[in-house]
């Protein structure tokens, strides 16, 4: 059979490397290109199988092995994190002395349930910094979003600082399972210890709005009367909503302050949740005050799944309370699969901070557990992950979150 024109194999070649060039830029990060090998083998092909068939044939086999590797291998940008949005800041509202809303505009594609976060990216100290912070407005306001954050630690204290209306800021697409209980006419009690209200007013001002009617609880533990931030806001909707219950207490007593002084308690529980067992808790706060309130609440017949809650506290100190037991971890060997090596994990390590260590490139934000970028699938052994941010059906496709998950054994990881 004839050799094909010598222009035909010049425009196949151009063809197989442009394939080769794209499936290059698609592979992932610090990936071994072990699928580039074939590509370069079908460059070369037109012009050592010449006849117009074997040209055909080969242009044929390199597309199908370019289709298989895009379904085999994830594409470079398929587990990196949504992209940050620019966003112009609309106003600085001061909730407290320390605590301080920001309203920005909101884009059109941010969706969100009430209770949920989004991450804020920003300069400070010559690195870039994220942290998620819980959304205090509405869904259901238009056009702009709000986030409440306390001065406490560098990006918090940055924002305080810097922000202004006509500010820019660097947001990320809102996420989080700590949510409304939307279809339930259960009575919601919000419980909500400092600047963990901020999660719970959204879903206060959320459930005048869809559910009217709803008994809604709402018991604010502060330190002080200066520190009950949404103060005037919380009082007027529970006027206006006579479904809506305030109740609020202060640890630290001030002669601004004539009402109830203490924590949350069983007392106050009791006295304020006649159906304790048939409402739906939604706590937010210190991880202490959380862990003190859900024994009380399941001392007094609540079922545990009717008790749901989110830490707010530094995400190191989150990290550190999700580490394993002792025994419960330990040394071990983890294969990374798509780089290609297999690196040894410490007892006290991560597989994030060993995956790292061993030059696999995993996408990561908060490092404790709770933004959920970091999601990767566990191939092989086995691994704890403390983390409560992934749903079921992620944690049966074997999906964990390396930045809080510990080896049990040799295990592999898809990174």
């Amino acid at each position: 059979m004839p050799p094909a024109p010598t222009s035909a194999l010049a425009f196949v070649t151009t063809v197989h490397l442009g394939l080769l060039v794209l499936r290059k830029h698609r592979l992932p990060a610090g990936a071994f290109p072990w699928a580039q090998l074939p590509s370069l083998l079908f460059c070369a092909a037109p012009w050592v199988f010449q006849s117009a068939a074997a040209v055909a044939a080969g242009l044929a086999l390199h597309l199908a092995w370019f289709a298989a590797c895009e379904k085999l291998i994830p594409a470079i940008g398929s587990s990196a994190p949504a992209a940050f949005v620019p966003v112009p800041v609309l106003a600085v509202i001061d909730e407290s002395p320390t605590i301080r809303t920001f309203r920005f505009a909101r884009p059109a594609s941010f969706t969100f349930q009430a209770g949920q976060f989004l991450t804020v990216r920003v300069q400070a100290d010559g690195r870039q910094h994220v942290r998620c912070y819980s959304i205090s407005s509405a869904p259901e306001a238009a056009g702009y979003l709000e986030i409440s954050v306390k001065r406490q630690g560098l990006v918090s204290g940055v924002l305080h600082a810097t922000l202004r209306p006509g500010s820019p800021l660097l947001v990320k697409m809102p996420a989080g399972r700590f949510t409304y209980p939307s279809g339930d006419d259960r009575p919601v009690v919000l419980v909500a210890g400092g600047v963990g209200i901020t999660p719970l007013v959204s879903m206060l001002r959320h459930g005048v709005t869809v559910d009217p009617g709803r008994p809604i609880t709402l018991l604010y533990s502060a330190r002080g009367r200066r520190e009950l931030a949404f103060w005037d806001e919380l009082n007027g909707l529970a006027r206006r909503h006579p479904h809506v219950r305030l109740i609020a207490t202060v640890t630290e007593p001030s002669a601004d302050w004539q009402d109830r002084v203490g924590r949350i308690d069983r007392a106050l529980i009791a006295n304020y949740v006649p159906n304790a067992a048939h409402s739906v808790f939604l706590m937010c706060g210190p991880l202490g005050m959380i862990g003190e309130i859900r024994e009380t609440l399941l001392a007094m017949g609540v079922p545990d799944a009717q008790v749901r809650s989110e830490v707010f506290q530094p995400a190191t100190a989150i990290g550190a309370q999700a580490r394993p037991t002792t025994g419960e971890a330990g040394a071990a060997s983890l294969e990374l699969v798509r780089s290609g090596r297999t690196v040894e994990v410490a007892e006290d390590q991560t597989l994030l901070d060993a995956a790292e260590a061993g030059g696999a490139d995993i996408p990561t934000l908060c490092r404790a557990g709770v933004c959920g970028t970091c999601r990767t699938r566990l191939v092989s052994g086995d691994a704890r992950c403390t983390s409560d941010a992934l749903d079921d059906r992620d944690r049966r496709a074997g999906y964990v979150l390396p930045c809080v998950t510990w080896a049990r054994g040799d295990c592999g990881l898809e990174a």
